[in-house]
């Protein structure tokens, strides 16, 4: 099993936030404030979901806020997916129609 984990890495102007394991209510906090942290210092970020197998609508909703947050400071805001990237998470992407509202890769 695979823990669950927000690692964030920066280099330069562009970070990189990665979810493993399963996100949901419990690590929302940790991930808003995290991203809140890295738009306000003006650093665009990618958030890596290659190792997530799951995140729930709370997570979302975090994205979203974080997207539109970006966006205003003309920062860039993209979801990496991966071939590991877990069912539920990409089940979500699609059903929610995250990838209509976000720049998603992989």
């Amino acid at each position: 099993m695979t823990p669950n984990a927000i690692n964030v890495s920066v280099e330069q102007d562009q970070a990189v936030v990665a979810l493993t394991g399963e996100h949901e209510a419990y690590s929302a906090d940790k991930l808003t404030r995290g991203l809140a942290g890295l738009i306000d210092e003006g650093i665009s970020i990618t958030v890596d979901l290659q190792q997530a197998a799951f995140v729930d609508s709370t997570v979302v909703s975090v994205l979203l806020v974080a997207a539109r947050d970006a966006e205003a400071r003309e920062l860039g805001f993209t979801l990496q997916l991966g071939p590991e990237t877990g069912w539920p998470v990409r089940r979500l992407v699609d059903v929610t129609g995250l990838a209509t509202q976000l720049d998603v890769v992989g």
